[in-house]
């Protein structure tokens, strides 16, 4: 009898353990400070900033083109390439007053060049004594870095502006010489003489449009010449994103083939543009252009060379974050299951910046409060639990806010 009673006691806590409620096992993490950086992101392109085409300044036959994309060319020196005029037909005496003209606005306008050129250069001078004067003062702490800077920029502007007017020069003598071309009589250009096309400024071949020698037309791209030493970096962003982004802001350059590179906005451009992303959905988009800080970094780059910006918007010190996955909708609020003696507790929380990893903790739950990742679908307020792992928010999480790519 004892033996039945036994075994019907046995039965009946097996019976209870089987149906009682079993602590669901979860993942923790704590709540901490950290300092929290909110960034945008978005693919771009790097780009010289003044690229030159070269074009066939008048009809004829082009020799084959011998400089190959890398090549350094120096301006008034390297010769691209040369052309053989076509024979032309006699002209009347109307055509040939107006190639007269054509040939002394020519002349005009290589003068008018030269002048700006000389002009620049004068400002230029200025610009680089007064950087030179800058950083004097700036050593006997009379001016602040600012202004050094400030000196610098606008040396580096003079000095593009320079190196513009110095190429305008050579496509004015190309201008010219295309004109002189235009009239030179039947039986003197004979189709033997040779124009020789010739790099208008220094610097090193982009691109060869053309490179087989055949009859080619006025006007056809030749080749392009930039220099890569005024190469900077341009990303589309989608205007929500790009409204909140402002000049000076910190930008790190990724995904490019090394190490990440630091550097800064320089312009967001006025007007957008419509584009159809992968998915089909139009988009409207902003350029935004950015300088690398070290220019040392461009020699691993050319123009053209694709990487990931990302653009620092906000910066918050001692934040309370909380991992992303402990959070859940509740009405039109936030909320967290926290870890109590044992059991889950529903706490409702007010979230200041998110992203896909981290969220910033505004009010609801102090730091150090171990709060429930990722939260089974089973689990319900006072429920029991039994914490399988705990993890801590990484330093310095990095909000990231990414554009449709």
């Amino acid at each position: 009898m004892r033996l039945w009673i036994g075994l019907a006691a046995i039965a009946a806590l097996g019976f209870a353990w089987a149906f009682s409620p079993h602590a669901i096992e979860v993942d923790a993490a704590y709540v901490t400070r950290e300092d929290m950086i909110v960034t945008v992101s978005d693919d771009g392109m790097t780009r010289v900033r003044d690229v030159f085409v070269l074009s066939a300044p008048l009809d004829g036959t082009m020799s084959r083109v011998e400089v190959e994309p890398g090549d350094q060319v120096t301006a008034e020196e390297t010769v691209i390439s040369t052309i053989r005029p076509l024979l032309p037909p006699l002209l009347p005496a109307r055509t040939t007053a107006q190639l007269k003209s054509n040939i002394s606005s020519a002349e005009a306008a290589l003068t008018a060049a030269r002048a700006d050129a000389e002009r620049y250069r004068a400002e230029h001078n200025r610009l680089k004594r007064d950087l030179d004067r800058a950083k004097k003062l700036l050593e006997s702490a009379t001016v602040s870095q600012q202004a050094v800077d400030n000196a610098e920029a606008a040396e580096r502007e003079g000095y593009l502006a320079l190196r513009s007017s110095e190429a305008l020069i050579g496509v004015r003598r190309q201008e010219l010489a295309a004109a002189r071309a235009a009239l030179m009589p039947s039986e003197t250009q004979n189709g033997s003489d040779m124009i020789a096309v010739i790099a208008p400024l220094s610097g090193q071949i982009l691109t060869v449009n053309r490179e087989s020698e055949g009859p080619i037309a006025q006007g056809t791209p030749i080749v392009a010449i930039g220099d890569l030493g005024s190469l900077e970096c341009v990303a589309d962003f989608l205007s929500e994103e790009a409204v909140r982004v402002k000049p000076g802001d910190p930008v790190t350059f990724t995904d490019w083939g090394g190490e990440p590179l630091p550097g800064r906005v320089r312009r967001v451009e006025p007007a957008g543009f419509t584009k159809v992303s992968a998915l089909g959905i139009e988009e409207q988009r902003v350029n935004i252009v950015m300088d690398l800080n070290d220019p040392a970094a461009r020699q691993n780059l050319g123009h053209g060379y694709r990487f990931v910006a990302n653009i620092a918007v906000w910066e918050g010190t001692n934040r309370l974050v909380v991992p992303m996955s402990a959070l859940f909708r509740d009405a039109d609020g936030w909320a967290v299951y926290v870890v109590a003696n044992g059991r889950a507790e529903w706490r409702g929380v007010s979230v200041g910046h998110t992203n896909r990893n981290y969220a910033e903790i505004l009010d609801g739950v102090t730091e150090g409060t171990r709060v429930i990742v990722h939260p089974p679908r089973q689990l319900e307020p006072g429920a029991k639990i039994k914490v399988r792992s705990e993890t801590k928010a990484k330093r310095s999480p990095e909000t990231t806010l990414t554009g449709a790519r």
